[in-house]
């Protein structure tokens, strides 16, 4: 995939793109990622797609804005990026919190949505499931220390689903480049406390997918909640599914999109 810069109005946006025909697929990274982790999956879509992968501010190549930003704020930056690149309707790709971030805007703008690929969205029955969670020690920033130790602490966050440690390393490097903001979008996460009535208004033809090294359960839960939504459990599968099976996920995408 090529890569270029965007100037928006919260400041110079990073993205992948790939492919000149077909229609757009942009693919949104999960948190304390970038648009890296889909650059085997854009490769191998922009045989039928013209692909973006973005990454979102704070993360990657882009810049960094002030304060981080909402899941509807980043909602309006890829609404934003859509009519930079005079995308009138694209086909939504999520992982984790980008696919809590595609649900947002599938509610908020369905005029502008082909369909929707949901990877193991976060969500809980529980309201307060998440924002319980906020000031735990899994999400609390991780600053430079001088002896290198934040690196360890970098990699034992990521290391643990079992995946090679190739895929954990690119997953860490994302993770160091966030600096204290990596675990920004799951503090978004766990202030998005009306997230269910977002899912309840999901109306695109839509496929939410489950990771089996994860709670699963969840996942059907909030398919169900859609109008239009099919579900699968991917067996075995991490929240590295882009990065560890690129084939795979690129080929689940492609089938339901069509």
């Amino acid at each position: 995939m090529k890569k270029a810069y965007v100037d928006l109005s919260r400041g110079q946006m990073h993205y992948r793109y790939a492919g000149e025909t077909g229609e757009p697929v942009i693919l949104l990274h999960m948190s304390g990622s970038s648009s890296d982790e889909y650059e085997t999956v854009g490769t191998i879509l922009s045989a039928r797609y013209r692909v973006y992968a973005i990454d979102l501010y704070g993360f990657g190549g882009s810049d960094r804005p002030e304060n981080y930003l909402s899941f509807h704020e980043n909602m309006e930056t890829v609404l934003e990026f859509m009519d930079a690149m005079k995308i009138e309707r694209a086909n939504l790709v999520g992982n984790l919190v980008g696919a809590n971030i595609s649900v947002h805007f599938c509610a908020e703008h369905p005029d502008r949505v082909l369909k929707a690929v949901f990877f193991h969205p976060c969500y809980n029955e529980d309201p307060k499931f998440f924002i319980n969670m906020r000031h735990g020690p899994v999400y609390t920033p991780v600053f430079p220390a001088a002896d290198g130790s934040h690196l360890a602490v970098i990699w034992s966050r990521c290391d643990k689903y079992g995946e090679t440690p190739e895929v954990t390393d690119a997953r860490a490097r994302c993770v160091h480049m966030a600096a204290d903001r990596g675990e920004a979008l799951h503090w978004a996460l766990c202030e998005d406390e009306d997230f269910e009535s977002y899912v309840r208004r999901v109306q695109a033809p839509a496929k939410a997918f489950g990771y089996s090294k994860m709670d699963h359960k969840s996942v059907k839960q909030a398919a169900d909640l859609m109008k239009n939504c099919k579900y699968e459990l991917l067996d075995p599968a991490s929240p590295y599914f882009a990065r560890a099976t690129p084939e795979l996920c690129a080929q689940k995408i492609a089938e339901f999109i069509g």
